[in-house]
């Protein structure tokens, strides 16, 4: 998949990558952010982690090369977050499945492990969650080309044209 539509910058977010322990394991993120949570996203049902997840109408999230982009229904960027490390299993679920359970939650609970951060969110009742459908870009995990008057990736201080290119 390419970039599906164009983004804007968005807010500045953290991603944590989870699996959801439910009948069948689920992709999840949770996405911390001190920007405003949208008016229009879910709220988490009955304020549980482990609810049913109603759907965010029109949202999608992009796995791209090095961040996580959460575009709403118009195709801006409202959160970019950095790519955290993605395991296999989450990944397969996610491009079998085509979408994954986001939970949005403010940045004081960013840094607790994503079972922590549900937890103490829905606690305090400050816990969005929604399914959203998600694709994984085509050039997710591959490295930036090297330009030829960039130093040489091998570490050997040359040009990159002068060394491997």
């Amino acid at each position: 998949m390419s970039t599906i539509r164009p983004v804007g910058t968005g807010g500045a977010a953290v991603a944590s990558p989870f699996l959801r322990t439910l009948a069948a394991p689920r992709a999840a993120l949770v996405l911390t952010t001190t920007a405003s949570l949208p008016s229009d996203w879910p709220e988490a049902a009955d304020g549980s982690p482990e609810a049913n997840l109603g759907h965010a109408l029109g949202w999608t999230c992009e796995v791209r090369r090095n961040s996580i982009v959460l575009l709403n229904p118009l195709g801006e960027g409202h959160l970019n977050a950095p790519l955290p490390e993605l395991g296999e299993d989450w990944l397969a679920n996610v491009r079998h499945d085509g979408s994954a359970a986001i939970y949005l939650a403010p940045a004081r609970h960013q840094g607790e492990l994503p079972d922590l951060t549900l937890a103490s969110a829905a606690d305090a009742g400050e816990l969005r969650a929604g399914t959203v459908r998600t694709g994984v870009a085509d050039d997710y995990g591959r490295a930036e080309p090297v330009g030829r008057n960039e130093p040489c990736p091998c570490g050997s201080g040359r040009k990159f044209k002068h060394c491997h290119g």
